[in-house]
């Protein structure tokens, strides 16, 4: 990461401008259509000044973002992990998080050890009220649809999941915002009996 990036983000930490982060920003397009409109995670106007932070570990899609948004003046992109990334915030120093089709290694049940510990890691760096917004699915083993009896109790499992970590689910939508657009969700909103989707918003209280 470049010491300009560097020195940009912890001056946005220190301003009073609000901070909205998207992981696995993809090629840049949701983030893009956040800042073009000047709208929060939930899609709402924006009454202050923010600083959108956009993170992608993959290379080739980081560039893409980058293009995208090159004149964008009130936009940080990194190119790195999560991992790497989120121990610079100071606790209490996010507004809002949205993570939109996470790999399964931040969301599956065989890896929940690992991702339960990282989410723990997010609460603490969100501000008091702070949002993330995740977007998820889940798939039948066998790729049959999914029923809706499996969707329901996948749906209170990961609420669960969150609750035992201190969030408050304010909001369970089925499927993604209608509003919201990216490669993959483009994809998988092709194949909705056999990708179901959940939106959760989830709030730190505290």
């Amino acid at each position: 990461m470049s010491s300009e990036k560097l020195m940009r983000l912890s001056f946005a930490l220190k301003s009073p401008s609000k901070v909205i982060i998207e992981f696995g920003m993809d090629d840049g397009r949701l983030l893009k259509k956040l800042i073009e409109q000047d709208h929060d995670i939930k899609l709402d106007t924006n009454t202050s000044s923010v600083t959108y932070i956009g993170i992608e570990v993959d290379r080739k899609r980081f560039e893409a973002a980058e293009s995208l948004m090159k004149n964008d003046k009130n936009v940080i992109l990194l190119n790195a992990s999560f991992e790497e990334i989120l121990p610079m915030f100071p606790d209490g120093s996010i507004d809002q998080i949205l993570d939109v089709l996470p790999d399964p290694a931040y969301i599956d049940r065989p890896n929940q050890n690992s991702w339960q510990s990282f989410y723990k890691d997010v609460y603490a760096k969100l501000k008091p009220a702070g949002l993330l917004r995740l977007v998820t699915e889940i798939t039948d083993d066998l790729l049959e649809p999914v029923s809706d009896e499996a969707y329901n109790t996948w749906v209170e499992w990961l609420s669960q999941i969150f609750r035992s970590l201190g969030f408050t689910i304010r909001d369970s939508m089925d499927g993604p915002p209608a509003e919201y657009s990216t490669r993959c969700l483009t994809q998988f909103r092709g194949d909705a009996e056999r990708i179901r989707m959940v939106t959760l918003d989830l709030v730190k209280d505290k």
